[in-house]
C-alpha cells in the first residue's frame, strides 16, 4: 500500500510546524490507519535512518472515550474540540522548538492515565478518526485518506475488539461520517486509498479508531 512517492514528499518538504514535517492519516474506523501509519513510520526510518525512529500518535491515546471529548454537546462536534486540543498539546509546543505531550486515555477504567511526551520530531505521524481536521491537516506536509466497505470495517473491528461494542461502533460510524462530511476530509486529503480485507491490527484494549 505505501507509495515510495510519499516519503519522497515528506522528507523534500519544508516543516510547517516548527522543525516538524507533520503527517495525518484519517477515515473511518476499521480501514487500517493504524497499520499503515506504523509502516510509513518504518519506511521514513528505513530511507533516513539519521531521523530515528518517527513517532506515531494514535487517536484511541487521545480520545477521552467513545465520547472523544467529555465536554463537547455530541460526538460529531467533538472531534472538531479535539483537533483544538492536538493543537494545544502537540503543535503549539513543536512551533516553539519545545517536546509536546498529551494524556493517554485509560479504556478499562475510564480515566485518563500518565501523559507521553512527543518530541518536536523531524516527522510526526497523527493517525485515526479526526486526526486530519482541518484545524490539523493546514499544517500538515502530507494527509491521507484510507476508507474501506462499511461492512468489512466493522467486521475488522468487531473481530478486534469483541462483539460486546457492537452497538458503540454501529453509533460510532454514524457521528465519523456526519464529521468527516463536514469537515470535507475526504476530498481535503493530499491522498486517497480504498483497503481490501486483512487480519485486524492486534491491539493491546478496545478502541474505536
Amino acid at each position: 500500500m505505501l507509495d515510495s512517492r510519499w516519503t519522497a514528499r515528506i522528507l523534500g518538504s519544508k516543516p510547517r510546524t516548527g522543525d516538524v514535517r507533520l503527517v495525518c492519516i484519517d477515515g473511518p474506523a476499521g480501514a487500517g490507519k493504524t497499520s499503515l501509519a506504523d509502516d510509513l513510520a518504518a519506511a521514513l526510518t528505513a530511507e533516513q535512518p539519521a531521523i530515528g525512529s518517527v513517532p506515531v500518535v494514535h487517536g484511541d491515546e487521545v480520545y477521552e472515550g467513545w465520547s472523544v471529548v467529555a465536554a463537547a454537546p455530541d460526538r460529531v462536534r467533538a472531534f472538531g474540540l479535539l483537533a483544538q486540543r492536538l493543537g494545544t498539546w502537540l503543535l503549539d509546543p513543536w512551533r516553539d522548538g519545545r517536546p509536546g505531550s498529551h494524556p493517554t486515555w485509560d479504556w478499562h477504567a475510564g480515566r485518563w492515565g500518565d501523559d507521553v511526551e512527543v518530541a518536536a520530531h523531524p516527522v510526526v505521524i497523527l493517525e485515526g478518526v479526526g486526526l486530519a481536521a482541518a484545524a490539523l491537516r493546514e499544517h500538515a506536509v502530507l494527509s491521507i485518506w484510507l476508507e474501506a466497505d462499511p461492512g468489512v470495517r466493522l467486521a475488522r473491528v468487531i473481530s478486534r475488539d469483541g462483539e460486546q461494542i457492537r452497538a458503540q461502533m454501529t453509533s460510532w460510524q454514524r457521528d465519523e461520517d456526519q464529521w468527516h462530511h463536514l469537515d470535507r476530509t475526504r476530498e481535503s486529503a493530499d491522498v486517497r486509498l480504498t483497503t481490501t480485507p486483512r487480519p485486524p491490527h492486534p491491539r493491546p484494549r478496545p478502541r474505536p479508531a
